[in-house]
């Protein structure tokens, strides 16, 4: 299964995170160790597994959703009626667009028919 962008880059972030950790935890265990004693042989190797278990955390357990998940099956039913509702004003904006060219031409056809009959009964004056 193919990570998102946006989940890839999520985990990239957590796993700068936690080698950002790692690397101030050695720098202080590097400066403190006079100080911890027969500790700070060990605590290396504890930064370096507890740093390797949660980047592999994060990798492993950090999937993007199976695709047969409820908000997945969701999301597609939405971007079925989207398309459903795009086709429907598509549709209602050609007829919309016809009908206002059939309006139009049957008022220049009145419009043309209208001054021939006004000719036709208006008296002509004589002098």
């Amino acid at each position: 299964m193919k990570d998102s962008f946006g989940n890839s880059f999520t985990k990239t972030l957590a796993t700068l995170g936690v080698a950002a950790t790692t690397a101030v935890l050695f720098i202080t265990t590097a400066i403190a160790s006079g100080k911890l004693g027969g500790l700070a042989a060990y605590l290396p190797i504890a930064i370096l597994l507890t740093s390797s278990l949660s980047i592999s955390a994060i990798w492993l357990f950090g999937r993007p959703r199976k695709s047969d998940s409820t908000s997945l099956k969701n999301l597609r039913e939405l971007e079925t009626r989207v398309e459903e509702l795009e086709a429907r004003i598509h549709n209602a904006e050609v007829v919309d667009a016809f009908e206002n060219r059939l309006a139009e031409k049957e008022v220049n056809q009145r419009f043309r028919t209208k001054p021939a009959e006004q000719q036709s009964h208006t008296p002509t004056l004589q002098q």
